[in-house]
This record gives structure tokens, sequence and C-alpha cells, in this order.
């Protein structure tokens, strides 16, 4: 459990980093290229203490989840995962929806939430989501944000595709990654 809460911990506070003035000082004193470096160590250690802190948890229920919940994890993971794919990627989502991967993270995090109630998932799935939420309001007060130009609706498609694609491989590999099989 402690790697887990450590790996979240150090995950999260590098991801924040962005949305605050410290990366304004860290691009200043370190350089571009050193602080994408940093961020990804970091991050990488982040997710790496995660997935392993995970992997070595006991299960330890903290409460029921709602009958509904995985129903609705089910059917929220395809929005969810275009919306992650779409930040990454010219389109026209991006003109409708200001951030579409801090959205795309909340859907995750929040209905995985009402699927699992155990302490590990309700670590990684509450950070996740309240991790989106939080660094949402801090874009929208930091006035970040970009008006993005319209782009051909084969960006759209492509974006939908992918998506799905992606989501596809992860409902037939969700056993296999997260020892937890939607069968």
């Amino acid at each position: 459990m402690t790697l887990l809460v450590i790996g979240t911990a150090l995950f999260f506070v590098m991801h924040l980093v962005p949305s605050t003035p410290l990366k304004a000082r860290l691009l200043e004193s370190h350089g571009e290229k050193k602080y994408k470096l940093l961020f990804s160590v970091v991050s990488a250690v982040g997710l790496g203490l995660i997935i392993y802190g995970f992997s070595q948890t006991e299960f330890v229920p903290l409460w029921e989840p709602v009958p509904w919940g995985r129903t609705a994890t089910l059917l929220t993971m395809p929005l969810a995962l275009i919306l992650l794919v779409a930040a990454d990627l010219p389109n026209n989502i991006k003109r409708a929806v200001r951030h579409p991967m801090l959205l795309g993270l909340t859907l995750w995090g929040g209905t995985h939430l009402m699927a699992n109630g155990d302490l590990a998932s309700t670590i990684i799935f509450a950070s996740f989501a309240l991790f989106a939420v939080v660094d949402l309001v801090l874009v929208s007060i930091g006035g970040r944000g970009k008006t993005h130009a319209p782009v051909s609706r084969r960006w759209d498609i492509a974006v939908v595709a992918i998506g799905l694609a992606v989501t596809f491989v992860l409902y037939y590999f969700h056993g296999f990654l997260t020892g937890m099989p939607l069968r």
C-alpha cells in the first residue's frame, strides 16, 4: 500500500506543476529539455510505483459498489477514451470541449470509483478524478486554454475510430492488464 500511495502522490504532484508558477521557475533554471526530462522521469517512476504498488496491495473492501456502477463504467469508457485521444490529435472535438483529457480522466476515474469498492482502487480512481477536477479549475483560473481552428472532419473520424479501437483493446485485455476480468 505504501508504494501505491507514494507513486500516486509523486505522479500527481508532478502533473500539477504545469498548472502552477513552479513550471516557469523550473524552465528558467533548468531549460525546456531538462524540465521535460525531469517531468517524464518523475511521472514514469510514479506510474511504475502505482502499478507495482497496486499489484502488491491486499484487497481491502471499503463499501459495496453501486449495482449499476459496472454498467456505467462500460458505457462511458468509449467516450472517456475518445476524449483522451482527442486531447493529442487535431480535431473539432477540442473546439467544443475545452480540456478533453481532463474530462476523459474525470469520467474514467469517477465511473471506476462507482464500480469498485476497495481501498487500492479508491486511491487510484479518486486520485485521478480529483486531479482532473482540480486541474480543470487551475487551468481555468490560469487562463490556459487554446482556441482551436477548424480541421477536416476526417480528423474527428480518426479520433473516434482510435478511441473505439483503444476501448476494444482495453476491454479485451482488461483482465490481463489489471487482474480484473470484465467477463
